[in-house]
């Protein structure tokens, strides 16, 4: 309560105003917007009127200046984006309403400014298979420095006359990448577009792209590894050991055989240290550890067969294996399997999400795939993702100079 009775502010925006649900701020998609105040009529005639404002939570604040003419409104004009708190201060003959803010004095008012939509581009879209299933892969940027914790919404439509409807159940992160899988039935022309809104309540769509989407591929009445179970590779192939249950003291000396195992691995001696992985894995059919560190020293003999094996017996027994996803994908690459490769990649990706260097792993399989979009983004968010990953955030930024140049060098060539 002030000496001129109570202070009472409201905010006008001189566009369209758009409170935040259950927040005390309000929405504000104006650089120029109004503060209204209202005091006490009975009290004396002001003197002055004097708008603060806070960038900061109140923990610094700024005077704004004075309403000239004493009368509501005072127009106010944002200084830059962000969460603004407001202090309105008067006076007449009996003195002022209030002390100057301070820090730790609570605004009058609340209100977020954010008058940049988001900047939002669709990227052009590629059908793919992942598990026998047709995925369209949809990439995209999207700019605004004060973007929602989800704000993405991804909405397709069927050519040439469908409506239009959301593929998502609930809105994205804006990770730049999502895969859609496409609905059984579902093939012909189809136009994707995105929505991307930002905290001060803008809502941009992207101009839409087509994908194609071809029929589905004709499932067999049986999967390969059930019409011949010699179709997956298994540990007994690799072994002699059909994987019976071992002892205590067989764990104990596989655990002693795989410790030398590494050991030669890391001396050069690769025939060596297999010989020993694999009396280790025929003792501990279960040792997960040994066959990835198998398959890692037969990828260096070039055995990319005998690796592959030896990866796909290591996910059989631990899906999500960092070690042998990335050792899987390598083989892949050097197979020129670039689909394969890649969706090995993301799938470490989708349980660490901050990897950087599988993200320069996917960026350098973007390369061979002739994505530059792809990987392009890839190696910027290796070289941004984790700021202790040193050595990744450099050869990422050498790869990204290194695409610049070359781009270059062909506008060049163009001319």
């Amino acid at each position: 309560m002030s000496r001129h009775g109570c202070l009472t502010l409201s905010i006008v925006f001189l566009g369209c105003l758009n409170p935040a649900n259950g927040d005390p701020q309000t929405q504000v998609q104006s650089r120029v917007f109004e503060i209204d105040y209202a005091i006490n009529e009975d009290g004396e005639p002001l003197e002055f009127v004097q708008l603060w404002y806070t960038l900061d939570k109140g923990r610094t604040w700024n005077l704004y200046g004075y309403d000239e003419d004493r009368q509501s409104p005072i127009s106010f004009h944002a200084p830059s984006e962000g969460l603004f708190g407001f202090f309105v201060r008067v006076s007449n003959t009996t003195g002022p309403s209030s002390d100057p803010p301070a820090p730790g004095t609570e605004p009058h008012l609340w209100a977020f400014v954010d008058y940049t939509p988001p900047v939002v581009q669709l990227h052009g879209l590629r059908q793919t298979t992942s598990l026998g299933q047709r995925v369209v892969q949809v990439r995209w940027t999207a700019i605004d420095t004060f973007l929602a914790g989800r704000p993405v919404e991804i909405e397709s439509r069927e050519l040439p006359n469908g409506s239009w409807h959301t593929l998502t159940p609930a809105p994205l992160a804006n990770t730049g990448q999502y895969d859609w899988r496409v609905p059984e039935g579902l093939q012909g022309s189809v136009a994707l577009r995105l929505r991307v809104s930002d905290q001060g309540g803008h809502c941009a769509a992207s101009e839409e792209q087509v994908a194609e989407i071809s029929p589905a591929p004709p499932v067999p009445a049986k999967l390969p590894w059930e019409q011949n179970d010699a179709a997956l590779p298994n540990v007994a192939a690799l072994t002699g050991n059909p994987g019976s249950p071992s002892s205590p003291q067989a764990i104990a000396r596989a655990q002693q055989l795989y410790e030398e195992g590494l050991a030669f691995g890391e001396r050069g001696n690769h025939r060596q240290g297999i010989s020993r992985l694999r009396e280790a894995v025929r003792l501990n059919p279960g040792m997960s550890e040994a066959f990835s560190a198998m398959g890692d020293m037969l990828y260096v003999l070039g055995d990319f067969d005998e690796a592959l094996a030896a990866y796909t017996i290591t996910l059989q027994q631990r899906p999500t294996m960092r070690a042998a996803l990335r050792g899987m994908a390598k083989v892949h690459r050097q197979q020129h399997d670039y689909t394969s490769a890649a969706e090995r990649l993301r799938t470490i990706l989708r349980y660490n999400p901050d990897d950087a260097e599988t993200w320069m792993n996917l960026g350098d399989i973007g390369i061979f795939q002739g994505d530059e979009i792809m990987a392009r983004e890839c190696y910027i968010r290796a070289s941004q993702i984790n700021p202790g990953a040193v050595d990744i955030i450099e050869q990422s930024k050498q790869r990204l100079a290194l695409m610049a140049e070359v781009s270059q060098t062909y506008r060049k060539m163009e001319r």
